[in-house]
């Protein structure tokens, strides 16, 4: 029997992981991966830039729980995809990149289109690798099983044009079952404890662990434990945010956060769950009292997290959530249902705009959808207001980049979403200028026939930065631009174009394109004047 290639390897153990769709742009040195991947069943999308395939690599993965997969190829396909997998480190998402590189007998001696690939990704990349011709068998599976340890993060795998199509005699499993730690019983009876004494106790929940049984145990926990729960950008609907116990969002918005951290700073211990400083500003820096006593709980111990802590529960985070909401005892909790609808009204007044502000049209935006869509946000000034504006019941219903924060995530993340849960109803909500950035996308819900509504809050304007230059006291500059026809560009991408202002309009815009299918563009006209109020 003839060994396999190493292109073939590399595509059979991504399959075995569940991985349905790869994302790039080809070039020759690639092409023997892209033929390995239809062999063993994965589709690969040609995205428009391949940024743009970082991007969707991080929703899929968020989406499917299969690492995402983007591809691209030697020098300038490679330094393109640089953002999008800077975005999979900061924003914890196990991604799989893959860049092709010149053959390695040509190394050294041919220059077009060469440069350190190495070099470029090893700071954006848990793990990198050039595959060599004698190893690449027992070299991919080393690196996939990075995959499997520590934080998610990417990885890269550089693979020379020959070393692709080279024939492999030794493969080595790619993957252990990491056993899930515990903490002792002691640990977590002396948590309970701790817990149970406190008459204020606050929980506040980041990215670390976003699974639908985290967010089961957090909502019995928050239930047992009679304790108000804030989440960061990321983690919306890890705590239903409809339900008595959500204390809403914190981490971007310096006026709505001022409010969070005085529900903090009158809390007598915190249990911070899954809690990333990535996704904080440096108004949490620090967010609450130095002598405030913290409790973690985390997949791995919480590195990066400045503050004291007494207490760390480290290991399988739905067990010790499980574990702590059946040992503790709510009897001194002071918190009152009322009084945490008082504080939600705090800062939700921020949010009130009227019928041409952003918020009313984010508001419309989520009326007209059903419960069970996937939301996806640009970055801007319209996220920090959509990130408190929305109310999540239930974890990954709105992918946002929030670790990295970089514009242009919004409509490749619509894209995985949509190929990755092709029964669910998608949306894409953007700034305007977050959707020039990656117009070209459009292309592939075209290619593929996606239905897909995407809104874009037009204000013809950098809004966010344009209120720091008001804020600094400088003059107006670099941030204005204006917006091609809605109408014709919908018409241009095979679907349709719509332009509404206001709250029946926006609603009523969003409602139809649902009905229609197909992609349906929504230039959603706002005045940005009410964000000086909600940032």
């Amino acid at each position: 029997m003839t060994s396999p290639t190493t292109a073939r390897i590399l595509a059979g153990m991504l399959a075995g992981r569940g991985v349905r769709h790869a994302f790039g742009m080809p070039g020759g040195v690639t092409l023997p991966l892209l033929e390995a991947f239809g062999k063993e069943g994965i589709d690969f999308v040609l995205v428009r830039d391949e940024a743009s395939a970082g991007f969707m690599a991080d929703a899929t993965w968020q989406l499917t729980g299969a690492p995402g997969v983007c591809v691209a190829t030697l020098g300038p396909g490679a330094t393109n995809l640089v953002s999008g997998v800077a975005g999979c480190l900061m924003d914890r998402a196990n991604v799989v990149a893959i860049t092709g590189q010149i053959d390695v007998g040509r190394a050294g001696i041919y220059t077009h289109q060469t440069l350190d690939q190495m070099r470029l990704f090893e700071p954006v990349t848990k793990h990198a690798v050039t595959l060599t011709r004698e190893a690449a068998g027992r070299e991919i599976a080393l690196a996939l099983r990075h995959l499997d340890e520590g934080r998610p993060g990417p990885i890269l795998l550089n693979i020379p044009g020959d070393v692709a199509q080279a024939r492999q005699d030794i493969v080595l499993p790619d993957r252990f079952q990491p056993s899930l730690s515990f903490p002792g019983d002691l640990d977590i009876e002396q948590a309970c404890t701790q817990l149970s004494e406190a008459f204020r106790p606050v929980i506040v929940a980041g990215l670390s662990d976003l699974g639908e049984d985290t967010a089961k145990a957090l909502n019995e926990l928050a239930t047992a434990l009679r304790a108000p729960v804030m989440t960061t950008y990321k983690a919306k609907g890890l705590v239903d945010e409809r339900g008595p116990w959500s204390a809403g969002a914190m981490g971007l918005s310096p006026r709505v956060d001022e409010v969070q951290q005085q529900l903090i700073a009158g809390s007598d211990v915190l249990l911070a769950v899954g809690l990333d400083p990535v996704e904080l500003r440096p108004n949490w820096l620090p967010g609450w009292p130095a002598e405030l006593p913290v409790i973690t709980v985390d997949p791995v111990p919480p590195v990066d997290l400045v503050h004291p802590v007494e207490a760390m529960l480290t290991g399988d985070v739905p067990g010790i959530l499980h574990a702590l909401a059946a040992g503790v005892s709510p009897a001194r909790s002071r918190w009152t249902q009322r009084e945490l609808a008082v504080h939600r009204m705090r800062w939700d007044r921020l949010l009130d705009d009227d019928d041409r502000g952003p918020a009313t049209a984010l508001k419309a935006v989520q009326d007209a959808l059903p419960e069970d869509a996937i939301v996806t946000l640009d970055v801007g000034a319209h996220r920090i207001a959509a990130s408190h504006v929305w109310r999540c019941a239930a974890p990954n219903r709105l992918l946002q980049s929030n670790g990295f924060s970089s514009m242009g995530y919004g409509l490749p993340a619509a894209i995985a979403a949509r190929l990755a849960r092709p029964s669910s109803p998608v949306c894409c909500v953007t700034g305007d200028m977050g959707l020039w950035m990656t117009l070209g996308e459009l292309g592939v819900v075209q290619d593929r026939m996606l239905d897909l509504v995407v809104v874009y809050l037009a204000d013809e304007s950098l809004s966010l930065i344009e209120l720091k230059q008001e804020r600094m006291g400088l003059r107006e500059r670099g941030v204005r631009f204006r917006n091609p026809h809605v109408e014709a560009l919908g018409v241009a991408f095979g679907g349709r174009g719509v332009r509404a202002r206001g709250y029946e309009a926006v609603r009523a815009a969003v409602t139809a394109g649902l009905d229609r299918g197909g992609l349906t563009l929504i230039e959603a006209q706002v005045e940005p004047a009410s964000y000086r109020e909600q940032m």
